[in-house]
């Protein structure tokens, strides 16, 4: 069974025509946002085609709360899509672009000076775990309408495509068909090159740190450095974006893009997702609760922690809070106090690394365990004792979530 996106215009009504005859379910989506007058029309158009052939049809009404109207509607639908693929056992999402949309994206790439994994529109892509295809790549608008004209298939004019109000619609009135076969030349040969540089970029990656890119000349380097950015991100850099970042990176430094963080250390670049912030610490009550984050409890056992750090704690102790790292804090070691700050300059760790740092602090706000370095100097005996293997900056179990860094492992 396939998915077929159907706004009701003759684009999308043709390609449903196309389908439907070639056999095979189809589920048919519509997204009806009410903007226009002629939007419920629309809507009755596709509910009609669908009635008559026996198509089964979901329906979205979404309601916009404001903002960039096209940028939104266009996730809406996705997600719309995607989500009823996936209730109805679909892999397959069908849309109805065609060559003048594909024409029009790539001008409009192309005037934002844009970095693309591709350029115009691909017959194939993918978006969660769904295939999202465009077989109507090679035709054009005006073939479709006289297609649906020549099959009686009924469709609508969507006459907010008819103004200049959107950059879309300007580009596509401004294009003129003499322009098309150079265009379509043009966005061949770019794809060729992108798929060529795609695979020096995979050779150079394979056979490098990542940090080596930055001893490169530009504009070379800088490339490199947006492909291995967007390999991570999924999202392109301005020309602008890339120079400024090529440059802040010749050095150790944490700096920003798009709500990303940054960093290189050393001859490691290291990503964290925007928004990523450290957890809320965890509060710990009990013996039985602690020993849920542990490996074992090494005094009931008898079995032996090494080579895992061991934590000895008393009733005294609790509650226990299990927390990121804060500025000032320090731990009493046997040989000595020892500031966490001084901890991570000497262990040589990320300051985005920093940020996932968890430390166990007790009851009278002592840090008594720092992973990686092992607990203060009251708590190695004397009381129940309990193992870490896996409480380490990464997480505790299942208890703290923390931000996975994509180190570059090339």
């Amino acid at each position: 069974m396939k998915l077929i996106a159907c706004s009701g215009g003759p684009d999308s009504m043709a390609l449903l025509d196309m389908e439907r005859k070639t056999g095979g379910g189809l589920f048919v989506c519509h997204v009806n946002y009410r903007k226009r007058p002629t939007a419920d029309r629309d809507e009755a158009i596709v509910r009609q085609y669908c009635e008559t052939h026996g198509l089964l049809l979901a329906v979205l009404y979404p309601h916009y709360e404001g903002g960039n109207f096209q940028a939104w509607a266009r996730d809406v639908r996705y997600d719309f899509f995607c989500r009823q693929a996936h209730l109805q056992g679909i892999g397959k999402i069908l849309v109805a672009h065609q060559q003048d949309d594909l024409l029009e994206t790539y001008v409009f790439q192309r005037e934002r000076h844009m970095r693309c994994d591709w350029y115009g529109l691909q017959y194939r892509s993918r978006r969660q775990d769904l295939v999202i295809e465009r077989p109507l790549l090679g035709w054009t608008k005006a073939g479709l309408e006289a297609y649906c004209q020549e099959n009686g298939v009924d469709f609508g004019v969507d006459e907010s495509n008819l103004g200049d109000d959107y950059t879309r619609n300007r580009i596509r009135h401004g294009m003129q068909e003499r322009d098309k076969a150079r265009l379509l030349t043009e966005i061949s040969r770019m794809n060729r090159e992108q798929i060529r540089f795609r695979k020096q970029a995979t050779r150079f990656f394979d056979s490098h740190a990542a940090t080596e890119l930055l001893d490169l000349p530009r504009p070379t380097g800088e490339r490199l450095l947006d492909a291995w950015i967007a390999e991570r991100t999924g999202q392109h850099l301005s020309a602008r974006q890339c120079s400024q970042l090529f440059a802040d990176l010749q050095k150790d430094c944490v700096t920003e893009f798009g709500g990303w963080k940054l960093e290189r250390h050393g001859r490691d670049l290291l990503l964290a997702e925007p928004g990523w912030k450290p957890d809320q610490a965890v509060t710990v009550r009990t013996m039985e609760e602690l020993a849920d984050l542990s490996v074992v409890d090494g005094s009931a056992s008898g079995e032996t922690c090494e080579p895992v750090h061991r934590l000895s704690v008393t009733e005294a102790d609790f509650p226990l809070m299990i927390r990121p790292v804060k500025p000032g804090d320090v731990i009493h070691m046997r040989f000595g106090k020892k500031k966490l700050s001084r901890f991570f300059i000497d262990r040589h760790i990320s300051r985005l690394a920093r940020g996932q740092w968890y430390v166990v602090e007790n009851a009278a706000g002592d840090v008594i365990y720092v992973p990686g370095l092992g607990c203060d100097r009251d708590h190695f005996a004397g009381g129940h004792t309990f193992c870490f293997r896996q409480f380490s900056p990464v997480a505790v179990h299942d208890k703290i979530k923390t931000v996975t860094f994509k180190e570059n492992q090339l």
